[in-house]
């Protein structure tokens, strides 16, 4: 058993603990499919907002927004479990997909009060197409309690889940039915680990939030087990306690107890974790299913309990768990006294984000919106008092049973954009007024950017994007409309993970106008919904200098001269591939950052906490732009070159921030090979963006990664570390 590099604690807030995870050999490298349970809290004005009237089963027609979960008294509280089922997947006549019913995962949602409110049900005999989960929206410096429960009923799977714990394989196996024959991981020439493998592990990532990514925070190192017998029940008092008697998790982060370390922890707690890891251990699934009859047990180094105890009487986390896990952290907020950044409100995510099944998980639908509310929603309030009406959150998906490289070649197109589990549905408004969308790419794949409306009689809707990955435009950006103005390089990229948010205003013409995005993977350009304009007239105008939201300070540039330390990053495959002559029928490319393949026990960037850093991402594979994602905190981008057009976009000043950004790629030849330097065999003029950030507030583990989430799952991922130090910009560890 290899075990993760020694690391250090995060600074602590009320909920959220710092001690770092260990990895081992099982760490990173086995699989990942369901879960959660979610207890939030939240602000008293917010309150649970049921989904319009749209059958489940009618996947066009008006929009159907899905059902917000919201705070209620600066407590966002709520339950998520991931469960199974069976699910209708609608034909896609683009990726040559027809019509069936497949077994897959998908989130519930409880409000505060333990009700279900999502999915809606259907009725009887009426199909159930995929779904996002619900949304969340809390507030900066609200308190998030998540009760997070994995549900998976892994024999529904007909043993294609946990084939490497059930010793009958390590990655997935897809076979051919009419010629037998392999198609993964033996077409792909994938091998363990560094390929998909969908066990039923889970855990949840909180796209966006600048929060601790250690113990009951931003936690994507969590490996959770399931167990559908583990209720809520079980663990109420754990999570929530019997006042006044015994404190549970979640109220002792309420009262500023201290839940720095695993023994702060409730020992009930803790007990019932480390039995239930010796009930997984000794569960009878493990018998006679790894063809040795005479040592029926689980291996001692597959066992889970003893990793656990190690990585316990080492003072760390215990990264393995079972059943069920308590989220709980402070949404940072504006205190400069404790913290150098606040977390920035706006258009944020969550998804399940377990290695090696991450696609598998999002393709069924295991992602949310997660909207933080703060200075940014108070002005626009008064600009739009109508604003929580008729904004609109958008969760554009594509949905499939499976990633595209364990399915035969002719079906491998990205299937078609979907926007909350509908197609093209229909948003209706009236002349002159104007919307707030929230649009969020939770896709796999899909590298689309936005085409916009089509004119009627020369006419289209008005569009100004106001903020990008849950970072409002300062008012100078706004004003230029640098992403979606088709005047510069970057314009309106939205791949994987991003989301921006547009001011849309319905033009004086009535009729239907549809919007587009176009989809650079495949050169497909697909209408996403349809706004229809009918009504009396309104008579409502777009922010101004005047009205606009005041920018917060901490998003000010990074200044060049306060950059220590400067990185690059290459996006690539392997090497050989590169040459020339070289066999591409020899399966899917091997996707590295530096020329390696992800390694759970190893960390490739060691960061000191405080300083201030800028990276060199550059790409060298041809035609895919990689969308860069790093944890935690934001970036600026303050460059992009595009070697294919010979374009660069480099402002001066006035950086827009993001948390994904599409690599562009390496300049080609004339027969679409990568133009190599004789020198070096690697890509000659390689596309590259430059980005700067600051590691500030929040020491811990985390990672970075291509958010195209097959490339992730298949070793495009670097563990990432950021140690307290001694510099100027070295936050003093808080309370």
């Amino acid at each position: 058993m290899s075990t993760r590099p020694a690391g250090s604690g995060n600074p602590i807030t009320d909920c959220s603990h710092s001690v770092e995870l260990q990895l081992n050999r099982r760490g990173f490298l086995y699989g990942a499919v369901s879960s959660a349970a979610l207890y939030f809290a939240a602000d008293p004005r917010f309150e649970l907002k049921q989904a319009v009237a749209a059958t489940p089963g009618n996947f066009s027609g008006e929009l159907q927004q899905m059902v917000e979960i919201a705070s209620k008294n600066g407590k966002l509280r709520a339950t998520l479990r991931i469960l199974n089922a069976d699910r209708l997947m609608p034909a896609d006549e683009n990726a040559n997909v027809p019509e069936r019913t497949e077994m897959i995962r998908y989130f519930e949602g409880k409000d505060s009060d333990g009700k279900v409110v999502w999915p809606p049900q259907v009725q009887p005999g009426v199909a159930q197409f995929p779904l996002p989960g619900p949304t969340f929206r809390t507030r900066v410096g609200d308190r998030v309690e998540i009760g997070f429960f994995n549900h998976v009923k892994v024999d529904d799977f007909g043993g294609s889940l946990d084939r490497e714990e059930t010793g009958e394989g390590t990655c997935d196996l897809t076979i051919d039915p009419p010629s037998g024959e392999e198609i993964y991981p033996l077409g792909a020439h994938d091998q363990s680990p560094h390929c998909f493998h969908g066990s039923s592990t889970a855990n949840i990532h909180f796209h966006g939030t600048h929060v601790t990514p250690d113990g009951l925070g931003d936690n994507v190192l969590l490996q959770l087990r399931p167990n559908p017998q583990i209720t809520e029940a079980d663990v109420h008092e754990d999570f929530y306690g019997t006042e006044p008697h015994k404190e549970g998790i979640f109220t002792k982060g309420e009262r500023g107890m201290s839940l720095a370390t695993w023994a702060d922890l409730p020992e009930h707690w803790r007990t019932q974790q480390l039995n239930w890891l010796k009930e997984y251990d000794d569960n009878a699934i493990w018998k006679g299913k790894r063809g040795v009859t005479d040592h029926p047990e689980l291996p001692v180094e597959d066992q889970l309990l003893p990793i656990a105890k190690t990585q316990i009487e080492a003072g760390l986390w215990p990264q393995y768990q079972v059943g069920a896990h308590a989220f709980c952290f402070e949404i940072t907020p504006p205190d400069p006294t404790r913290f150098a950044m606040s977390q920035c409100p706006g258009t944020h995510w969550y998804h399940v984000h377990k290695h090696g099944s991450t696609a598998l998980n999002v393709y069924h639908g295991l992602a949310g919106a997660f909207i933080i509310e703060g200075g940014y929603d108070d002005a626009l309030r008064m600009i739009y008092p109508d604003l929580d009406r008729t904004q609109k959150v958008l969760l554009v998906q594509n949905f499939s049973d499976t990633p595209n490289l364990t399915i035969s070649g002719a079906s491998r197109l990205s299937p078609s954009l979907w926007v909350n589990g509908m197609r093209n549905p229909k948003i209706t408004m009236q002349p002159g007024e104007i919307q707030l969308w929230r649009f969020v790419n939770a896709t796999v794949r899909s590298v689309t950017s936005v085409k916009g409306f089509d004119a009627k009689n020369g006419v289209a809707p008005d569009v100004r994007q106001i903020a990008q990955d849950g970072v409002q435009f300062r008012y100078d950006n706004y004003r230029d409309q640098p992403y979606i103005s088709q005047k510069s390089l970057p314009a309106n990229t939205f791949a994987p993970g991003n989301r921006i948010d547009l001011l849309v205003k319905a033009p004086d013409i009535v009729g239907s106008y549809p919007f587009a995005f176009s989809d650079t993977t495949n050169d497909r350009v697909e209408p996403v919904l349809t706004l229809v304009v009918q009504g009396s007239p309104l008579n409502m105008s777009f922010p101004t200098d005047a009205n606009y939201p005041e920018f917060p300070h901490f998003l000010n540039d990074i200044d060049q001269n306060s950059i220590h330390v400067w990185r690059r990053l290459d996006f690539g495959w392997e090497k050989e591939r590169q040459q020339p002559g070289f066999d591409r029928s020899e399966g899917a490319p091997s996707f590295t950052i530096n020329d390696k393949q992800f390694d759970g026990t190893r960390y490739d960037q060691t960061i000191v906490l405080g300083d201030s850093e800028e990276w060199l991402l550059t790409n060298s594979t041809s035609k895919i732009a990689h969308p860069f994602h790093i944890h935690i905190n934001p970036f600026q981008v303050v460059e992009i070159f595009d070697p294919v057009t010979d374009t660069i976009y480099k402002p001066e000043k006035n950086f827009v921030w993001q948390d994904v950004i599409s690599i562009p790629p390496a300049k080609v030849d004339a027969n679409g090979g990568v133009v190599l330097n004789p020198d070096t065999g690697r890509a000659a003029v390689p596309g590259y963006v430059k980005i700067r950030h600051r590691f500030v507030d929040f020491s811990g583990s985390y990672v970075l990664h291509c958010h195209m989430l097959a490339h992730e799952d298949r070793g495009m991922m670097q563990l990432v570390r950021v140690i307290p130090g001694g510099g100027e910009g070295t936050i003093v560890p808080h309370h």
